[in-house]
């Protein structure tokens, strides 16, 4: 079993309510093929704030 966001992509972003925690969701066994950019993106997330990539098709709340 995996789960997957509606949308079929990753959660790349900062918690909604705790700002110092990132969420990295790579949902099914297709984000493995994405492991070492995704790496990096929740790296720069946790370490630095922020990814010099656009990465506002992943943020949390592109649900609402």
């Amino acid at each position: 079993m995996y789960t997957n966001t509606p949308d079929l992509k990753f959660i790349l972003d900062h918690h909604l309510l705790y700002p110092n925690v990132t969420i990295g969701s790579a949902c099914s066994s297709h984000g493995f093929k994405f492991s070492v950019v995704i790496g990096e993106i929740l790296s720069d997330l946790a370490v630095e704030g922020s990814s010099q990539l656009d990465l506002d098709k992943f943020k949390i709340n592109r649900f609402d």
